[in-house]
């Protein structure tokens, strides 16, 4: 078995060619703490992170400038080759792996946490241990060794040419034609003096730049996340001469069904909901929660519970929002996941809406992050909500969606959208796609909720309790 069988690889590269257009050319956002998006390394590690090939040491922490053990390379190794079963490795295609030892090393036990990599990294020929039968799993691994380790799985293809380090007669004789080998296949390569340092341990962010490089030249493994098929993306069919501004400053649609509510979180604090009811006000969206901007701590707005139950007791119809900062799709499953527990004992009827928003601060996590990555996690959240029976719906403005920041074409299969767009003086929005609810002002008035809220209009119909047609259609004559 040699290093290019990655079985799981096929069906993605189709999707992941897609989304070239969303992703820049050096996509380096990872969930790490200690990970400087400025430095050389984060590329590297957030590349391996969005293909799974390497995980951190600890909560939040990559530790990059730490020595790569042997265990953790064989891991990432592993994963690139598709993490085969252990009957998937019946076949041999080296000479090395058909002589591979069928038995794992005496150091190396069932229950150890890199033991199926391991036990494949043996029977593919790719390592063979020391003399006396043991693989050491957490010693460092040296450069010359992560050459040697390399050049087997490939199967130990002549190389193309000498290495071109100032140190090469310092290579051991046995790592020497591997070296030659990686460095021809640019897997490795030397020190800013030209030297190569055989013997030196390779830190953990050096040892994510050789599996990022084994990823894109063996696998065809490129930057971002693997999307579905784009879709067309229906357009907006409201007839704009039928939305009507009133006094107060509420809009309605007299194109069809249509609802008005408010959306609010901690910001506007304690609320009336009796009051915001008698305003006409049907519905509410309400932030449920948050992840921070800087830890990327996930955080309940503290008046959650107080909103829900208030709009639920006056007879208004609840959504849910989450302001997302997921850097990467387990992230937002796991917002997803702990917003459902949040609201497993109220009745949700509108959409539970993923708000992912940059926060444009030097601190910033989110700061500067690609649309592929923002499009992905909104893919992984909608998907744990549809599954528990809900609305998934995205939010966005205008510029959000024409400028790359979310991309509706891969979001077939959640289309609800709320779009945020405050137009001058309120007047009908020019958003070229279709939306379910529009919110169209961030300083309305509405009796009840102490200084500005945001308006929305919702022209799809969430609620079980209303009519299909609009709240006054008696006044107006049928479109």
């Amino acid at each position: 078995m040699i290093f290019k069988t990655r079985k799981t690889l096929a069906a993605g590269l189709t999707a992941l060619a897609l989304t070239l257009s969303l992703t820049p050319v050096s996509a380096n956002k990872t969930t790490y703490l200690d990970v400087n998006d400025e430095i050389w390394y984060s590329t590297p590690i957030a590349f391996c992170q969005q293909h799974g090939l390497m995980d951190g040491v600890a909560a939040g922490e990559f530790q990059p400038k730490e020595p790569l053990t042997r265990a953790a390379l064989a891991e990432s190794l592993y994963r690139l080759a598709g993490s085969p079963a252990p009957e998937e490795e019946g076949e041999q295609e080296t000479p090395a792996a058909s002589s591979a030892p069928e038995e794992t090393f005496s150091d190396v036990t069932a229950d150890h946490p890199n033991f199926n990599a391991i036990t494949w990294a043996k029977s593919s020929g790719a390592v063979s241990g020391y003399p006396d039968g043991t693989f050491r799993p957490e010693n460092p691994i040296t450069r010359e060794e992560v050459a040697v380790l390399l050049w087997n799985g490939q199967g130990r293809p002549e190389a193309a040419g000498s290495a071109d380090c100032i140190d090469r007669d310092s290579i051991s004789p046995w790592a020497l034609e591997a070296v030659d080998w990686a460095y021809g296949e640019r897997l490795l390569s030397g020190n800013s003096d030209g030297s190569f340092a055989p013997r030196n341990n390779i830190t953990r962010g050096e040892g994510a730049t050789v599996v990022m490089r084994c990823g894109k030249v063996y696998y065809g493994l490129t930057y971002g996340y693997p999307l579905p098929e784009p879709r067309e993306v229906p357009a907006n069919s409201y007839d704009n001469e039928r939305y009507l501004l009133d006094e107060n400053g509420y809009l309605s649609y007299q194109g069809g069904w249509y609802a008005r509510g408010v959306d609010v979180s901690a910001h506007q604090k304690e609320i009336d909901w009796s009051r915001v009811a008698a305003t006409g006000m049907s519905f509410a969206m309400i932030r449920a929660g948050y992840r921070g901007y800087t830890l990327g701590t996930i955080t309940k707005d503290e008046y959650f519970d107080a909103n829900m139950s208030g709009a639920l007791a006056n007879g208004m119809d609840v959504g849910v929002y989450f302001f997302s900062q997921a850097l990467t799709p387990a992230e937002a499953e796991e917002e997803a996941h702990v917003l459902l527990e949040w609201i497993k004992d109220y009745k949700v009827t509108y959409p539970i809406v993923f708000d992912w928003e940059e926060q444009d601060k030097e601190n910033s996590r989110t700061r500067n992050t690609d649309g592929n990555t923002v499009t992905a996690c909104a893919l992984a959240f909608c998907k744990v909500i549809k599954e528990a029976g809900y609305t998934p719906m995205t939010y966005g403005s205008p510029r959000k969606i024409y400028e790359g920041g979310l991309a509706l074409e891969y979001l077939g299969d959640y289309p609800a959208f709320w779009l945020a767009h405050y137009t001058k003086e309120t007047a009908p929005t020019s958003f070229r796609y279709h939306y379910d609810i529009w919110q169209y002002s961030s300083t309305g008035r509405v009796d009840g909720i102490t200084g500005n809220v945001d308006l929305n209009i919702a022209l799809t119909n969430y609620s079980p309790n209303s009519s299909q047609l609009p709240p006054d259609w008696w006044k107006y004559p049928p479109v």
